[in-house]
């Protein structure tokens, strides 16, 4: 808690609004990002090797092979080598080879997976709404709309190619 106290002291040199604004978002993004590693670090796994179980518990009926996962993820198959044989220490996820071509491996869910996917979407959807409890359903709503509007004016100037102040 003392970091997170810190951490939204050390925003206030920012005074004009449209820069307080966004200096308010990165605050609270840094501050979600701590409490949301917490949250996975009680059922031993990070938000990224999360999303990799999530997509194989999505996909459990199909072939998913590394580069499947690297693709969605947009991360190298090196990390993705990485984050899949941690998993597979902990048994969430096994590697078999593919029915459609022996030469391929994919990478399929186990068990044991399944009951912790289920077990942290269950917990996740209690915790966030306890989060998000202190503001009404009408400010959520709003704030999701909000976020909406950012992002895409965000993608718009990333398209334009002209994010940089000068």
């Amino acid at each position: 808690m003392e970091r997170l106290e810190k951490l939204a002291e050390s925003y206030k040199w920012i005074e004009k609004i449209a820069g307080k604004a966004t200096i308010e978002f990165l605050k609270t993004t840094d501050m979600l990002e701590e409490v949301h590693d917490r949250f996975f670090k009680e059922y031993d796994l990070s938000n990224t090797k999360f999303n990799v179980l999530v997509i194989l518990y999505k996909g459990r009926k199909e072939e998913i092979y590394m580069s499947n996962i690297g693709e969605r993820m947009l991360l190298s198959n090196a990390n993705i080598t990485g984050l899949v044989d941690r998993l597979e220490e902990q048994a969430f996820v096994k590697r078999v080879r593919s029915i459609k071509d022996r030469r391929k491996i994919a990478v399929k869910i186990t068990e044991e997976g399944v009951k912790c996917v289920e077990k942290v979407i269950e917990d996740y959807k209690i915790w966030s709404k306890r989060l998000s409890g202190t503001l009404t359903t009408e400010e959520n709503k709003q704030l999701v709309k909000l976020l909406k509007s950012l992002q895409q004016g965000i993608m718009q100037i990333e398209r334009e190619g002209s994010i940089s102040p000068l």
